[in-house]
């Protein structure tokens, strides 16, 4: 659990520097909550609300999906980005133009439904706080080091930063598998989670294939980030992977389906 290893280090801390230890952490911890806020202020700044971005049609299939979520206030826009993308952040989801390309309605409605689980699981307030506390927690051996000089301090706190990533990396695996359970009770075809998913495997591992091409009709004026930025963060990269693989998700929908088909009549939000 995250909250375990967090304690710990926030006892290292006072075994080690004190109240003073205490007060610098503190004033660290607010600094990075600062600059991570105000960093998710640009988040969407290429974003159209998604009534002025995408077919009636397609518009009425998201908000009957926000219906049957009981979520109010969510708006949904569209990202001036060709590079397949969703997230959410607050009680906004934002959709990259690229989905557009290579999704079909039922399946980028899965992917919105997959985002509302997100907000409706608290995730939008959740994910940002795990993110500041995983700054803090690796600054602090260093600065428990030049505050101390105490060696063993600096190796104990980066022992439970490693132990955090585990729990990170654990815990945010589960909300995703969490966001899939929720958009599957939500959609009229919950295997069209299942084949958009697939598509975005597809297009991942072409990317990586044709490492800085770019994909046949991606308008080429749009500024786009290289591939070869992106590969460092690649889950498969990381030391502890914060997103389930394609194939765990896959299975896991699959097998979900296969044992609860959810008929429509049975589902809570209608």
């Amino acid at each position: 659990m995250i909250p375990v290893p967090l304690a710990l280090m926030i006892l290292l801390i006072y075994i080690a520097s004190g109240y003073v230890g205490l007060g610098v952490a503190g004033v660290l911890f607010a600094c990075i909550t600062v600059i991570g806020k105000l960093s998710l202020q640009g988040k969407c700044q290429k974003c159209y609300m998604i009534s002025q971005a995408a077919p009636r049609d397609l518009v009425d299939k998201f908000y009957s999906v926000l219906k049957r979520a009981n979520l109010k206030d969510v708006e949904i826009y569209v990202l001036e980005e060709y590079i397949p993308n969703a997230y959410s952040y607050g009680r906004k989801i934002v959709l990259s133009l690229g989905l557009f390309e290579i999704l079909d309605d039922d399946e980028i409605t899965a992917v919105v439904a997959h985002e509302l689980g997100h907000i409706r699981n608290k995730d939008t307030f959740i994910f940002p706080l795990v993110a500041y506390l995983r700054v803090f927690m690796f600054l602090m051996p260093p600065l428990l080091l030049i505050l101390t000089w105490k060696f063993w301090a600096a190796v104990v706190g980066f022992v439970l930063y490693l132990w955090f990533e585990f729990e990170r990396s654990r815990f945010l695996r589960e909300r995703e598998f969490k966001a899939d359970d929720f958009a599957l009770r939500l959609l009229d075809r919950p295997l069209s989670l299942k084949a958009a998913l697939e598509e975005l495997k597809y297009y991942e591992d072409l990317r990586v294939e044709v490492k800085n091409q770019t994909l046949p009709g991606i308008d080429p004026t749009i500024e786009r980030p290289s591939q070869k930025e992106h590969n460092y963060w690649r889950p498969s990269f990381l030391m502890f992977p914060t997103h389930p693989t394609y194939e765990e998700r896959i299975i896991r929908i699959t097998a979900y389906t296969d044992i609860s088909p959810l008929p429509k009549e049975v589902r809570g939000w209608e």
